[in-house]
C-alpha cells in the first residue's frame, strides 16, 4: 500500500507541474494538486498500523466521489432541446476584456446554437469579479456580435456572482412558462441542471461545450468540491 499511495503522491505533483506549465501558477484550483501529493508522500511515511486505519474512511471518501464524479460525466455530453425560447450562456472569467478559454468554448457552442435556431433570444449570464475590466455578460455579447448574432437577440444580465445566481437572475428575465437551454462546460452541466431544479426551473435543457483536455481532472476535481458545497448549502436552507 506504501507504494500505491508514493506513486500517487509522485503523480499529483506531476500534474500540478503540467497545470502550471500549460496555463499558469494562478491557474484555479492547481494548488490541490499539491497539497494532494503532500498528503499522500506523507501517508505513504506513516506506520503501517497507521495506514491500516485510515484506509477506512478514504475508501469511504473515494466511494462518494466516484459515485459523483460518474454522475458529472453522465451529463456532460447533455444534447438541448431545439426551437427553445432563451439560450443563457453562463459566464466565466473574463481577461480584461477577453474570455478565457473555458468561456469562448461556451460562446462558440452557443452561438452554434443560435445560427441553427433563429428564432431563440440569447441571455448573456455573469457580473464582473477582481481583474475583469468589463462584466462577463458584456464579453459573451461582444463575442456574440463579432460571431455575426444580431445584437437584438441579445440579453444581458450582468449582475451575478455565482451559478446559482447566473440561473435565478437570468431566469427572472424570461416568462415562466419559456423553454430554456443552458450552456456550459460538460464538466459544469450536472451541478447546473440540479441547480436549476432547485431554483424551480422546470422547462430547461443544457448544451454542454467541451474543455481544455489537460485541465479536465482539475475541473471534474474542483467540481466535486462546489457540489458537496451546493449539497449542504440547500440541506441548511430547508432547516
Amino acid at each position: 500500500m506504501k507504494k500505491i499511495l508514493k506513486t500517487a503522491g509522485i503523480l499529483y505533483l506531476m500534474y500540478y507541474i503540467l497545470i502550471i506549465s500549460y496555463a499558469g501558477i494562478r491557474t484555479t484550483f492547481s494548488k490541490f494538486w499539491l497539497a494532494l501529493s503532500a498528503f499522500f508522500l506523507g501517508l505513504s511515511a506513516l506506520p503501517s498500523r497507521w495506514l491500516s486505519i485510515v484506509k477506512y474512511p478514504m475508501g469511504l471518501c473515494g466511494t462518494i466521489f466516484f459515485i459523483q464524479e460518474y454522475r458529472m460525466l453522465r451529463m456532460a455530453h447533455a444534447k438541448p432541446e431545439a426551437g427553445a425560447d432563451y439560450l443563457i450562456i453562463l459566464g466565466a472569467r473574463v481577461k480584461g476584456t477577453k474570455p478565457t478559454r473555458s468561456l469562448l468554448r461556451r460562446i462558440y457552442k452557443g452561438a452554434e446554437y443560435l445560427k441553427e435556431n433563429p428564432e431563440t433570444k440569447v441571455i448573456a449570464s455573469g457580473g464582473q469579479g477582481p481583474g475583469e475590466d468589463i462584466t462577463e455578460a458584456q464579453s459573451i455579447c461582444d463575442t456574440l456580435t463579432a460571431l455575426g448574432i444580431d445584437r437584438s437577440r441579445i440579453l444581458l444580465e450582468d449582475k451575478s456572482e455565482s451559478t446559482r445566481e447566473n440561473l435565478a437572475f437570468s431566469y427572472a428575465l424570461v416568462r415562466p412558462e419559456a423553454a430554456c437551454v443552458v450552456v456550459t462546460n460538460g464538466f459544469h452541466m450536472y451541478r447546473t441542471l440540479k441547480l436549476a431544479e432547485n431554483i424551480g426551473i422546470t422547462h430547461i435543457s443544457g448544451l454542454a461545450a467541451t474543455s481544455e483536455p489537460i485541465l479536465l481532472p482539475n475541473y471534474y476535481v474542483r467540481e466535486f468540491f462546489a457540489l458537496i458545497q451546493n449539497i449542504f448549502m440547500n440541506w441548511s436552507e430547508r432547516i
